[in-house]
């Protein structure tokens, strides 16, 4: 989390009784700003901040995602405000992404990057596993905060079934069994989630294990220290912290096909 201070002292003005400027005021509606409108509006103000989330501790974050307090909460002046934000422009049409076959997870993670709403239909309720369906298709243009609908459902996607010989399922099924190197590597799926930055998951190894993580579209590596377990599941190799997946491909692609050495 990254601390943001209004003035080279941290402190705007001087005391009410000095300038006139009221005790309390409305926080106000910053998401959907820029880094520099958050600046300017909260130095107006006279309110600080604290920011979390992707870029927030390098100073690289583009956009405001959600805010605490809501806005028009009254508070006392020079009060606190933490604001969630992100790498991606703030407002504007964008693409909506492929989420036919994704798990829950990644469907929340690859929505709240691209800063888009979505509804569900199907049987499961709010116990739905995966996507089925969507509309609109993706790569759809839509505007800012547009609302996507899904068909869903329990369980798992159906894996594809062998065709020839115990080798090629063996392909087709289980990627990561299939590594090029022998014990100390996997190749399978990466995804993110707010975390600390230069630390990851995995189910497989020791806490406390360094691995570097190499995307094998692009070929870029990020080294990261395992200090937290996820789930196993299918392919699933590693979680990165936002700021490290950010460093390999876009935050709203929502999950890559890595290498992992240890």
């Amino acid at each position: 989390m990254a601390v943001a201070v209004l003035g080279a002292s941290g402190v705007v003005g001087a005391d009410a009784g000095a300038t006139g400027a009221p005790a309390r005021v409305r926080v106000p509606d910053l998401v959907g700003l820029s880094r520099v409108q958050v600046y300017r509006v909260m130095r107006a103000d006279q309110l600080y901040f604290v920011t979390s989330g992707p870029g927030a501790t390098t100073d690289r974050w583009r956009s405001v995602e959600t805010q605490s307090p809501a806005p028009g909460t009254v508070v006392a002046r020079r009060s606190q405000v933490v604001v969630h934000v992100w790498m991606v422009p703030a407002r504007g049409p964008r693409r909506v992404p492929d989420l036919v076959g994704r798990s829950r997870a990644q469907v929340f993670f690859l929505m709240r990057a691209y800063q888009l709403y979505f509804t569900v239909r199907g049987a499961a309720g709010s116990r739905w596993a995966f996507a089925t369906a969507q509309s609109p298709r993706p790569g759809t243009l839509v505007p800012w905060h547009a609302q996507v609908t899904l068909a869903v459902a329990l369980g798992r996607p159906a894996r594809p079934r062998p065709t020839t010989t115990a080798t090629t399922t063996a392909t087709v099924t289980h990627p990561v069994s299939v590594t090029p190197t022998a014990a100390n590597s996997r190749v399978g799926i990466a995804t993110w989630y707010n975390y600390i930055p230069g630390q990851c998951a995995t189910s497989y190894l020791p806490k406390g294990t360094t691995i570097t993580v190499t995307d094998l579209a692009t070929g870029k590596s990020v080294t990261c220290v395992v200090t937290d377990r996820e789930q196993p599941g299918d392919n699933h190799v590693v979680d990165l912290n936002q700021t490290q997946f950010a460093e390999l491909a876009p935050l709203g692609q929502g999950v890559i096909r890595v290498r992992v050495l240890w």
